[in-house]
């Protein structure tokens, strides 16, 4: 416990701030008059600021003409420092501006209004309307036993009536304390001196029940709500002591009743913040701090500290109060009021008959009752979980939430998109849909490239997107007529001389083609030299076309294609194209390739275009060569580019990148696996998924074998949709982590590891092989803690 601040010489009446902009802020009614002499000065209303501690300070202050028998602080109205209302012993009740006392503006103008209520006695009781829709309503009661209450939504001129209507009664005897109800606004408690209790209906305008709270009609000094249950009640009696009311159950019979006080509670107050918590004074000159789950004091407020025992050594400083003997007894420190701040949690004031006015901080007290304050526990609290799980919980809902997070809804949008579309349709069609969707025109080549790999007719697809339609190169070349030639005329094929014709003759009589095919291009008749080698067998024929490429191929350059062809000399011709006339060569590759050459002359088609620089177009090879590892190369750096430009990972890139290659890969061999850096990024890509609640479709990425796939596939499985992944499902993913005993962990006994050896080797003579095994670990695992068997003791 620690008090914070001390008035002297203040026996008044108190009222904290209810405003949060002066929550340290408390309000004195001087309720006796000061000084030592027989002169009535009337009464003071007084502001300190308790935050300046140990010495409060003065705000401001208002004379009065009376005194105070009680005090009020609301929020009504529309000034920023509420309205004090000041309960006179002579039935008059005030209304002041709090603002103007705050900023210390004294004089006639600080007060609002004053209404003559009370008749036959003093205000003994004033309770503001804490429900944010009836902050404008008073509760007073009076000496007489008179209850009202106070409309002051005009401020300056309040009205009040009685809550049991025009004729009712009041309550008989002196009213010691009202109270509003915590939950409903129109529902008020009055205690009296005769020991009854009126729970008052303002709608009714009539009372809903009456507790006698004692037989002997001792007085019930106070009352008070529960702060969150509307039927519970407790009271206090200057002759008894305090007693705890569930209206539900009984109005004549308490729940129970609280032993602590040797005698008669003074003063109650329930803690607006903890509802186990509560304060009370009593004629014992105690002030007790109570649990109300254990229904026993765990605290007491001391009434002196060290400083009182201290030896006043200036006369002139002398406390009226500290004179004959050095100061009061006992039963003059014992406090008549305590209450809780309403904005500062674990703050209480008290007020004692030694003319002091104290604020003490309790937190300390709070927690003997062996836990936390409930304002020490958060009103709310969130905790982040796998798969953007958010789990928050707040004090008014009284339910836990667990809402799913997404930081990047875009990339949300297209992973849904693209696992709708590619799930519900074949891989031909997504790719022509994806196709006529690029932005530009090297996406749209990869997207028709991987179109064509899908397709049963792949090569004349092939042939027919490159520019290359098969029909309609036949038709134009059936219809091709060159007007500047004529067939007939063949003035171009030079006349043989009668001595070569004569040298052919012979040397085909005697069977010599290759003397004969020789004599024909030594004359220049080149076609009569290829009919001659067709007939003079394989060698001679291959000698004949070689001669004929070599005599030809400057002069008619396709010829170097046919002689690729017939030479399957492919490989060669990819060797020496040109590549910017990479179209045409990869449609020679298409017509005349072998299948199983196919792949790997495209593939030297691509180095060849990347010897270049032509990696765009290079990569479209590598497609058609199937080859992913040297495909993605460009994908890849094209992924790094934009990754560098903004900043960070580019997240809709790499979801582009890791869309190609997931529909690429369902043209492969599915033993086929990625390497380090694809695999790498796709587990990025399944990591980001998880982290937007994408848990399935992340389960689909994970294809590597890194620590951190393996860790990142586990927390998959174990998770909330874990039963839905189906590639996890149907082959568990194994523990990432290695079991490693260091020893230390305890069975069901209690006892650790280490210690049950001991214990095994001091009770057991011959210690079975069995029990021996089983807690004899490698001394090299130290670092991960396995889970232990209970010790089994061998007797």
């Amino acid at each position: 416990m620690t008090k914070i601040s001390q008035i002297d010489d203040r026996g008044a009446v108190v009222a904290w701030s209810p405003v949060g902009e002066f929550a340290d802020v408390i309000a004195l009614g001087s309720k006796e008059k000061g000084g030592i002499g027989f002169d009535d000065y009337g009464g003071e209303l007084e502001l300190f600021n308790f935050s300046t501690s140990p010495t409060p300070t003065l705000l401001g202050s208002v004379k009065t003409a009376t005194r105070f028998g009680s005090i009020a602080w609301g929020c009504c109205g529309t000034s920023s420092g509420g309205i004090i209302a000041g309960g006179m012993l002579d039935g008059v009740v005030n209304f002041w501006k709090g603002s103007e006392l705050l900023n210390n503006y004294g004089g006639q103008s600080v007060q609002l209004a004053s209404v003559q209520g009370f008749h036959g006695g003093g205000v003994s009781a004033l309770k503001f309307n804490p429900h944010g829709d009836s902050m404008n309503m008073l509760a007073g009661g009076g000496g007489s036993g008179d209850v009202l209450i106070f409309d002051v939504e005009n401020r300056e001129q309040p009205t009040f009536y009685s809550p049991g209507g025009e004729g009712s009664k009041g309550q008989g005897a002196e009213i010691t304390q009202v109270a509003w109800n915590s939950q409903v606004h129109h529902i008020l408690a009055s205690s009296s001196a005769n020991g009854t209790v009126i729970v008052w209906d303002l709608r009714q305008k009539k009372p809903w029940c009456e507790l006698r709270c004692e037989a002997n009609s001792s007085p019930v000094s106070d009352v008070a709500w529960n702060p969150t249950q509307g039927l519970h009640m407790m009271t206090a009696s200057e002759s008894g002591g305090l007693k705890l009311w569930d209206l539900r159950a009984s109005t004549t019979m308490p729940l129970t009743t609280l032993e602590g006080h040797q005698g008669g509670v003074l003063s109650l107050d329930w803690c607006p913040h903890d509802d186990t918590l509560l304060l009370s004074c009593g004629k014992d000159n105690r002030t007790l701090l109570w649990d109300l789950y254990s229904l026993q004091p765990i605290a007491e407020i001391p009434n002196t500290d060290s400083s009182s025992a201290a030896v006043v050594e200036n006369n002139a400083n002398i406390n009226p109060n500290d004179l004959y003997g050095g100061g009061l007894g006992t039963s003059q420190q014992k406090r008549y009021d305590v209450q809780w701040s309403p904005l500062r949690r674990g703050v209480v004031s008290t007020c004692s008959y030694d003319r002091k006015v104290q604020v003490h901080s309790v937190i300390g007290l709070a927690t003997k009752c062996g836990r936390p304050p409930k304002w020490m526990s958060p009103g709310s609290g969130v905790s982040c979980g796998f798969g953007g799980i958010v789990v928050s919980v707040n004090s008014t809902q009284k339910q836990v939430m667990i809402d799913t997070v997404v930081e990047h809804p875009e990339l949300v949008k297209a992973s849904e998109k693209f696992e709708s579309e590619f799930a519900n349709s074949e891989c031909i069609a997504y790719c022509h849909t994806m196709a006529e969707r690029a932005e530009n025109e090297y996406e749209s080549q990869v997207w028709s490239f991987m179109q064509i790999m899908f397709e049963t007719n792949a090569r004349e697809e092939l042939l027919s997107y490159l520019g290359f339609d098969p029909e309609k190169i036949t038709k134009a070349a059936m219809e091709f007529k060159d007007d500047e030639s004529n067939p007939a005329d063949d003035a171009s094929t030079p006349a043989m001389t009668m001595e070569a014709e004569n040298a052919v003759k012979d040397a085909l009589l005697v069977g010599n083609f290759e003397a004969a095919v020789e004599c024909c291009f030594r004359s220049g008749n080149l076609a009569d030299a290829l009919v001659l080698g067709s007939c003079g067998g394989a060698d001679l024929w291959a000698k004949t076309q070689a001669e004929y490429f070599s005599r030809e191929a400057k002069k008619r350059p396709f010829l170097s294609l046919v002689s690729a062809v017939m030479n399957n000399q492919l490989t060669e011709l990819v060797g020496m194209s040109d590549p910017s006339k990479w179209k045409e060569t990869l449609a020679v590759l298409s017509t005349y390739g072998k299948s199983e050459e196919f792949p790997m002359l495209c593939g030297a088609l691509g180095d060849r275009l990347e010897e270049s620089g032509d990696f765009a177009n290079a990569s479209l090879c590598y497609m058609c060569a199937l080859n992913l590892g040297q495909a993605v190369k460009y994908w890849k750096s094209t992924l790094q580019k934009a990754t560098e430009s903004n900043g960070g990972t580019d997240l809709l890139s790499l979801h582009e990148f890791i869309e190609k290659v997931t529909v690429f890969t369902q043209a492969l061999d599915s033993s086929q696996e990625l390497d380090d850096e694809v695999a790498n990024l796709f587990a990025e890509y399944s990591t980001v998924l998880a982290n937007q609640g994408l848990l399935v479709a992340a389960a689909k990425y994970l294809r590597g074998n890194t620590q951190e796939c393996k860790e990142l596939r586990d927390r998959l499985y174990r998770s909330r949709m874990g039963q839905y992944c189906s590639d996890l499902v149907a082959s568990p993913p194994e523990f990432p982590y290695d079991y490693v005993n260091v020893g230390v962990a305890k069975d069901l006994h209690g006892i650790t590891v280490k210690q049950g050896q001991a214990v095994q080797q001091q009770q057991v003579v011959e210690p079975q092989p069995v029990v021996q095994q089983e807690y004899q670990q490698p001394q090299q695992q130290q670092n991960v803690v396995q889970q232990q068997q209970p010790m089994q003791q061998q007797q």
